[in-house]
């Protein structure tokens, strides 16, 4: 059985294709930026402290990471969450981004008339 071509949907035409990947990823970095980079580091460097505490708390690792010293271990274990810390990353940018807009229209005076 053949679909009828009159009766299968078609989209809008005012619908827009979603833009490519490579696409969305430059315009969040012309967007925010230095922001994106400076929350990448540091959600880096929170998940890395964070797993050096794991291990020197003795949580055991059963790999190479275990045998080898607690920062490498550590490394080797933020390397492992990557993309989760990527997707992170775009999730939470926008919104601390919201959040720094907010603090510095606090922080100006009223207008005078």
């Amino acid at each position: 059985m053949t679909p009828n071509p009159d009766l299968t949907p078609t989209p809008p035409a005012s619908l827009k294709p979603k833009p490519k990947l490579m696409e969305r990823l430059q315009e969040f970095i012309t967007r925010y930026g230095m922001l994106a980079i400076a929350v990448h580091w540091g959600l880096f460097t929170l998940f890395l402290l964070g797993f050096m505490l794991l291990i020197r708390a003795g949580f055991k690792v059963e790999s190479a990471a275990g045998a080898a010293g607690t920062f490498a271990g550590a490394y080797l274990a933020c390397q492992a969450i990557k993309i989760p810390r990527f997707a992170l990353t775009f999730a939470v940018t926008p919104l601390i981004d919201r959040l720094i807009q907010r603090i510095r229209q606090k922080k100006q005076p009223p207008p005078v008339p």
